[in-house]
């Protein structure tokens, strides 16, 4: 029996953090956080594909969707693992199958030196411990010049096809499941993306060596002692394939799937999204130890 996705809410760290519930009563849990700049409706594909056979939980990282902003020097990956972490405990999850998108799976590497063997099972959406240059910048270059406002709904979504051409080729009503929560409208009607703009500033919060943060994104990589699956475009200029060919000979079991005419990162509603992980976290109770 499923039930439906409900919102609910919870202090981390000082910070009100919202989180999406959803899924199968009794259920192992499945726990996700998105991108960067996403939200926890990210991941409403996964909540259909998955909810018969897990209890679905996907977290607003603070900052983002309905999760309180907070202050700029707060917006780094060793805050949202410790919150991370601090949420598996509130709720009382010892351990949980993870899937993270691009920022979340950084969380998860992350987490998983500090924890070890908190996690059963990991998918990575189009992340690994190597972050290409080329998609570095294009990051950082759209969080300084992405406006705050836009005049509507549809010039946002303009603004977003722009940046990932393939959604052009996308059914409209698809491409608005997956922005309808990502765009919010204000009370004088301008629209904006569902995030603080602070987190910009959070990004040169204690720079680190450009060596030392790989070093530790490995450590992260190989601290992951359970089944992989790691998601890609096809397309991505984040994730190289000889990073993923260096995450294989790291992680010999980890399972790749490309998702063709996708860049970064796949929205986990097409067919190859969907088909590998249907795979992978099949079945849900019988792999686990």
């Amino acid at each position: 029996m499923t039930r439906q996705i409900q919102d609910k809410y919870i202090e981390i760290n000082g910070c009100r953090l919202h989180y999406l519930e959803g899924g199968a009563l009794g259920a192992p849990p499945l726990f996700m956080v998105h991108g960067l700049t996403r939200e926890a409706h990210s991941f409403d594909p996964v909540f259909d594909l998955l909810g018969e056979r897990f209890r679905c939980l996907a977290v607003d990282v603070r900052g983002r969707g309905l999760s309180e902003w907070s202050a700029p020097e707060t917006y780094n990956v060793p805050q949202y693992r410790d919150d991370m972490l601090a949420l598996l405990d509130a709720l009382g999850l010892e351990s949980v199958d993870y899937l993270g998108t691009s920022m979340g799976g950084i969380i998860a590497m992350a987490s998983a030196v500090k924890e070890p063997g908190r996690f059963l099972r990991v998918a990575l959406n189009d992340i690994g411990p190597v972050i290409e240059k080329a998609g570095s910048a294009r990051i950082q270059g759209h969080l300084d010049s992405i406006p705050e406002h836009f005049a509507s709904y549809e010039d946002a979504l303009a603004y977003e096809i722009g940046r990932f051409p393939w959604l052009a080729d996308r059914p409209r009503e698809v491409v608005d499941a997956q922005y309808r929560h990502m765009i919010v409208r204000g009370e004088d009607g301008s629209c904006r993306f569902h995030y603080d703009p602070g987190i910009r500033l959070g990004r040169a919060v204690a720079p680190m060596a450009a060596r030392e943060q790989q070093d530790r994104s490995w450590a992260g990589f190989r601290a992951l002692a359970c089944p992989l699956l790691l998601i890609r475009g096809a397309d991505t200029d984040l994730l190289s394939k000889d990073t993923v060919a260096e995450m294989q000979a790291a992680q010999p079991g980890m399972t790749v799937a490309d998702v063709p005419g996708v860049g970064h990162a796949p929205s986990l509603s097409e067919p190859a999204s969907r088909a590998a992980l249907e795979a992978f976290f099949t079945p849900a109770q019988e792999e686990r130890p």
